[in-house]
């Protein structure tokens, strides 16, 4: 049998294509041509997301990316969650008898059972309309968030990472989160840059644009999530110990500096959580009981006395950080944070009442576009908390659990936790020598995104992701659960860069 000439294949295919594709570029905002351009993308990245996938979701859950082409412009991660899934699933069945899936039965029950409660929660309370689907409801968006962030746990924890990528990966995981800021240098530049929007969200510009426009505080709210992404890779990449050795000394000035710039932002929550992460991973790295803390405790003070001398005369977004802190700083940042505070304090005792009503039965997520639009006037008009409540944005992360899914998200969620703790302190305890910061850290991280969703702030359809990723990458990267008496047998060169060929084993 004679083949075709590939100049044939070119005259077919590719040429008519080329054409298509030339005419929807004539109008690249039109839903349709962006539709059709995506889909011809995807089809295009089809055999690099073949081998390519495991590591593209790991590097996009902590990105600031939205797909802006698809409709509602979905996160990176949400839309990687379900390719990498799609092909996790491809690539098991391909392999059928010669690969097993890592499977830890404590994790993979408790959001099996998550996932139940918000699908039963949904049926009972008005489904899961999303207006950006054609819906006439709000907020079914959340049920996705959710259901993505259960994806991404079995699509990072199902093969592993090799042992020449594992540090690499991790620090790519923490690392992406300094996108936040491209939409602030995007504001910065001027316009021939804001086309930028299309793939980075503008929902950091806000305080930027509105402290130029109505000379009040200037507020670059990207540095923030930035500055914790480059302070959360140093502690991974070196751990405390290693960050403040004297012969690194550019290592705590990186530490430094991120936290500097980071305090433009103006989040007082940027300070809480440095500072867990520098007590939790103290305490983990077993440095209370070493020379290192009386070096820790000379150091709060020496910080401690500088920034007491010089709160007063520091940028006002850096001032507003402070609030935390017993200073005499500028009024017009401790009234800009004391509103901010009595705005949330206000919400929690409008919502507590309510949570004996959907103890059993959550509310779900679905809001109907009347009662957003009463509750948005009542805030214009009276400056009222109705908006934020209706639209489910509590600033509390319990309350965004118990309301929307009742005591059974509740149950869901503690089962996760308790379950991914005894992973990540079995993997920390038991770690190679190689891994042992990573797990560290891994560990630490969990413990402070813990820390901040109970008592500071947090948002479970948004904050879930964070938990699920963590545990999932310390599954990967450890194949399963590592045990103070057994070896994990998987062998060590498997590579997932080859996800169709080898043989993994479960832990």
């Amino acid at each position: 049998m004679q083949f075709l000439p590939r100049s044939v294949f070119v005259f077919v295919f590719c040429i008519p294509l080329a054409i298509v594709l030339g005419f929807m570029l004539a109008t690249p905002l039109d839903s349709t041509s962006l539709s059709v351009i995506g889909v011809v993308f995807l089809l295009l990245l089809f055999p690099v997301m073949l081998v390519k996938h495991h590591a593209f979701l790991i590097v996009s859950i902590n990105a600031f990316v939205n797909i802006y082409f698809l409709p509602g412009q979905p996160q990176l991660w949400l839309i990687t969650a379900v390719i990498s899934c799609f092909f996790a699933v491809l690539t098991w069945t391909l392999n059928r008898g010669k690969i097993e899936l890592i499977n830890i039965p404590s994790l993979t029950l408790s959001l099996i059972f998550l996932f139940v409660v918000t699908l039963i929660t949904a049926k009972l309370t008005g489904g899961v309309g999303s207006r950006a689907l054609g819906s006439g409801l709000f907020g079914g968006r959340k049920y996705y968030y959710i259901w993505a962030a259960i994806m991404t746990y079995f699509a990072v924890s199902a093969f592993p990472i090799s042992d020449r990528k594992r540090t690499l990966y991790a620090s790519l995981f923490f690392l992406s989160g300094i996108t936040s800021i491209v939409g602030n240098l995007a504001y910065t530049l001027g316009p021939n840059f804001y086309f930028l929007y299309l793939l980075f969200p503008s929902d950091f510009v806000f305080f930027q644009a509105m402290g130029d426009d109505l000379r009040v505080m200037k507020r670059v709210n990207g540095l923030s999530p930035a500055a914790i992404s480059v302070i959360t890779f140093m502690f991974l990449r070196y751990g405390l110990q290693g960050i403040f050795q004297l012969r690194h000394f550019w290592r705590p000035v990186i530490v430094a500096v991120a936290i500097v710039l980071g305090s433009f932002s103006g989040y007082r929550s940027l300070i809480l959580m440095i500072a867990t992460y520098f007590v939790v991973q103290f305490f983990l790295e077993g440095l209370h009981k070493t020379r290192y803390l009386a070096v820790a405790l000379v150091t709060i003070v020496l910080a401690g006395t500088v920034v007491f001398l010089t709160s007063n005369r520091l940028p006002l977004p850096v001032q507003r950080c402070l609030t935390v802190l017993p200073l005499k700083l500028d009024p017009a940042a401790v009234e800009d944070a004391r509103g901010s505070t009595m705005w949330r304090i206000e919400i929690w005792r409008t919502l507590l009442p309510d949570v004996p009503t959907y103890f059993w039965l959550g509310k779900g997520f679905i809001i109907d576009p009347k009662d957003l639009y009463f509750a948005q006037e009542g805030l214009r008009l009276a400056g009222t908390t109705d908006g934020a409540i209706v639209a489910g944005d509590y600033h509390n992360g319990p309350l965004t659990l118990i309301i929307p899914l009742g005591i059974w998200g509740v149950i869901a969620f503690a089962w996760f936790v308790i379950a991914s703790l005894r992973v990540l302190w079995s993997n920390y305890k038991n770690s190679e020598p190689s891994l042992q910061k990573v797990n560290t850290f891994l560990l630490c991280h969990f413990i402070t995104q813990l820390i901040f969703f109970l008592f500071f702030f947090g948002s479970f359809y948004a904050g879930f992701i964070f938990f699920t990723a963590c545990t999932g990458l310390s599954v990967s990267m450890n194949r399963g659960v590592r045990a103070a008496t057994v070896r994990n047998s998987v062998p060590d060169s498997v590579d997932t860069n080859q996800p169709l060929m080898g043989t993994l084993q479960t832990a």
